[in-house]
């Protein structure tokens, strides 16, 4: 988590959803199910044991989750109502931050699995950045649309504050 800085508040805060790493296990887990098949194919030409394939398709498997996991805890978000901050990494850190008030855009994207699943990625365009740079993006957030509106609002707030007692 980033640090909330003094009189900062916070708005939302997570990571990307499990969902989101089901994409990585279908495209890796249908392409680690390769071995198997030639396995069982070369098994039933050539008499050829199934078990070694089958223990390369298991590894395989295995190592896509757990990288579909660390994918995903590597990945931090904080918004509060001044700034955004994307942090990456477990053992080495990178963060990008942006105050609210330098972005200029917010896109958000959702593929096939994400519109059947309902998570997406929240992209940010900022002032001074380069079109098309997607460092400061929410990818993998649940509900994409709805955080959307929460980060607006948090925005029209920081760019209209109520007077005290309105």
């Amino acid at each position: 988590m980033a640090d909330i800085l003094e009189g900062e508040t916070l708005v939302w805060q997570g990571r990307p959803v499990w969902k989101w790493s089901v994409t990585l296990i279908l495209k890796w887990g249908l392409i680690g199910l390769l071995p198997l098949i030639a396995g069982i194919l070369l098994s039933r030409w050539f008499d050829i044991p199934v078990a070694p394939f089958l223990a390369v398709t298991v590894v395989w498997i295995v190592a896509v989750v757990v990288l579909g996991w660390i994918q995903r805890l590597h990945l931090h978000y904080t918004v509060t109502d001044r700034r955004l901050v994307v942090r990456r990494g477990i053992v080495s850190r990178d963060e990008r931050s942006a105050s609210l008030d330098r972005i200029q855009n917010v896109n958000t994207g959702q593929g096939l699995i994400g519109r059947l699943l309902n998570f997406g990625d929240i992209e940010f365009d900022t002032a001074g950045s380069d079109l098309g740079d997607s460092d400061l993006a929410l990818r993998g957030v649940d509900d994409p649309h709805r955080l959307r509106d929460i980060l607006d609002q948090a925005v029209l707030r920081r760019d209209h504050p109520r007077a005290p007692g309105v």
